[in-house]
């Protein structure tokens, strides 16, 4: 959003993900290359000279190694860098947005993360309060995330059953949005094309049906549950005993039975 409102929306917007920098991103895939050959001289462009004149979005800063910090700092300093192999510097100008989930004060005081680096980079601060601590934002963030894998599988937006919302809300959501976000895919990807299923959710994710029982005396409890299916039973089938017990799966003298253990009738229903 940053990016869109700023004058260098229409310049690049370069992604790296510090966690990367010294095993999939090497040297030449950031800064690029320059070699020689008998007719002339060649380049590769790298990620750096990719987001010149816009904006560098450094991810997972606090997992950038030492020796790459020490580049960095260098880099934002003189804003200038050389391509593998060259001997020209290259004049940078990026707007730098970095991000982290860690405490890099934290990091400062281990000397995991250079503190003049910190410093050049913490110009301003945005904190972005994990998804747990704003709830009020999932609705919005889940029907996002629906429209979006909806119009990528190519089907009509599905009915939510109510359990889903539930059971979204009551989660802890520790991977934050991009938890929430593969949540959403996968129910999409395993749900019927007309209803979303809540047995699509992750078994961390989907409420237990029974998470609003409280721990107390078993017997209670279970005669509670006892007495709850069994009204609920001969109300879905107009008190007709014999299709309750049929739909409890039970003899009917055994239905008959517990009714009256439980003091059940259409009367007192």
């Amino acid at each position: 959003q940053i990016y869109e409102l700023s004058p260098r929306k229409k310049q690049a917007l370069v992604t790296i993900d510090c966690s990367d920098l010294g095993k999939s991103i090497n040297d030449r895939d950031l800064y690029g290359e320059a070699t020689e050959s008998d007719r002339s001289d060649a380049k590769t462009v790298g990620l750096l000279e990719q987001a010149n004149h816009g904006v560098l979005l450094l991810k997972n800063i606090a997992e950038m190694k030492s020796e790459y910090q020490a580049d960095f700092l260098q880099i934002l300093r003189t804003k200038k860098f050389r391509r593998v192999g060259g001997s020209d510097n290259i004049d940078l100008d990026v707007r730098v947005i970095s991000t982290s989930d860690h405490d890099l004060k934290h990091e400062i005081e281990t000397d995991k993360f250079k503190k003049d680096l910190f410093f050049l980079l913490n110009t301003y601060t945005f904190y972005l309060p994990p998804l747990r601590e704003r709830i009020q934002d999932i609705p919005d963030l889940f029907a996002h995330f629906l429209n979006k894998y909806c119009e990528q599988q190519g089907r009509e937006i599905p009915a939510v059953p109510s359990e889903i919302f539930e059971s979204l809300l009551d989660y802890e959501w520790r991977g934050n949005v991009g938890e929430l976000e593969s949540t959403v895919q996968n129910l999409v990807m395993m749900s019927p094309e007309d209803q979303l299923s809540a047995e699509a959710l992750p078994f961390s994710v989907k409420k237990h049906p029974y998470s609003f029982l409280e721990p107390k005396n078993l017997k209670k409890v279970m005669s509670d549950i006892e007495t709850f299916i069994i009204k609920k039973a001969m109300s879905k089938v107009g008190w007709n005993q014999v299709k309750a017990a049929k739909l409890l799966g039970i003899p009917e003298a055994t239905l008959r039975f517990k009714m009256k253990k439980h003091s059940i009738s259409k009367k007192n229903r």
